[in-house]
C-alpha cells in the first residue's frame, strides 16, 4: 500500500499536485523570473546613471566619473544547445545623453528556475527559484578563478576567488526609491555579498578592504540599482619605500529611463 501511495505521490508532484499523504508539495511560480528583469522583448531597454569610482596616481587619489548607459534588447536567438537566449547591447554616454556609442554585448538566458547573465564570458545566476526572502544559492558558480586578476592585483581572497559568493534575496517585493527619487512599489534586492576589514580606516597602517556588491530588481521593469565595491589598500612599507595606497573600483548604476 505505501508503495502505491509512493507512485501516486511522485506522478502527483509531476503535474505540480499535491495529495494527501504525500511528503512534498511542488510550488511552480506564479511571479515568474522573468518579472523581475530587463524585458526579454527585443526594443525593450533601461537606462541607467553609472558613477564610477578609480583609483589614481599610484593609488594615492580618487575620482568618480558619471555617465550614461543604456540595456537595448537587440536580438532574440537560440544558443548552441537549443535554448532561448536574449543578445543585450550596452551602449555610453556622458550624462547629457547625446551621443551613444556601443560598448559590450551580453547574453540573457532564462527559465523557471534562474536567469543568467553572460558578460566577457563571465557566467553569472542573477536571480534564482523561489524568490523567498532569504532564500540564498551560489550565484558565480561558473566563475573562473580570480576573474578580475589581469585588471587588478588584489591580495584577498574574495577579491581573487568569487565563486564562493552565496547571493541572497532580501527585502523580498517591498517598495524601493531610487536616488533621482522615482520609486517602485514591488522590487527585490540580491545581496551578493557584503563582506569588509578595518573600514572606515582609521589606521593608515593597517590593511583595509571592501567587497561588496547588491542589486536591486523591480517587478516589470529589471534592475533598477546597483552597488559594487571591490577594493583594498595596502598600508606602507615599514621602511617608507612606498607609501600605502589603494586598488580596486567601485561602480554605481541606478535607473532613470526605460520602456
Amino acid at each position: 500500500m505505501k508503495f502505491g501511495l509512493h507512485i501516486v505521490c511522485l506522478a502527483a508532484l509531476a503535474l505540480g499536485v499535491t495529495i494527501s499523504g504525500c511528503k512534498k508539495t511542488v510550488h511552480y511560480p506564479a511571479n515568474p523570473l522573468t518579472n523581475y528583469y530587463i524585458g526579454l522583448q527585443v526594443g525593450k531597454y533601461i537606462t541607467y546613471r553609472m558613477d564610477s569610482l578609480n583609483f589614481y596616481y599610484y593609488g594615492q587619489n580618487d575620482t568618480i566619473t558619471s555617465y550614461l548607459a543604456k540595456d537595448s534588447v537587440e536580438k532574440q536567438t537560440v544558443d548552441n544547445t537549443g535554448a532561448t537566449v536574449w543578445l543585450v547591447t550596452r551602449y555610453l554616454s556622458d550624462t547629457t545623453g547625446s551621443f551613444w556609442t556601443p560598448s559590450i554585448t551580453y547574453v540573457i538566458s532564462a527559465s523557471t528556475s534562474a536567469i543568467d547573465v553572460t558578460e566577457n564570458n563571465l557566467r553569472y545566476v542573477k536571480l534564482a527559484f523561489p524568490m523567498d526572502e532569504g532564500f540564498s544559492w551560489t550565484g558565480n558558480t561558473f566563475l573562473p578563478y580570480a576573474p578580475y586578476q589581469d585588471f587588478f592585483s588584489y591580495s584577498d581572497y574574495n577579491n581573487l576567488s568569487l565563486s564562493n559568493w552565496n547571493y541572497q534575496y532580501t527585502n523580498v517585493n517591498q517598495p524601493f526609491t531610487v536616488a533621482n527619487g522615482t520609486s517602485f512599489d514591488s522590487a527585490t534586492t540580491v545581496l551578493q555579498i557584503a563582506d569588509s576589514s578595518d573600514v572606515p580606516i582609521t589606521n593608515t597602517n593597517e590593511f583595509a578592504s571592501v567587497t561588496y556588491w547588491s542589486e536591486t530588481f523591480a517587478k516589470h521593469v529589471g534592475m533598477i540599482y546597483r552597488h559594487t565595491e571591490m577594493w583594498e589598500y595596502q598600508p606602507p612599507t615599514p621602511d617608507g619605500s612606498q607609501a600605502g595606497y589603494k586598488i580596486g573600483f567601485a561602480l554605481t548604476m541606478s535607473i532613470v529611463d526605460h520602456n
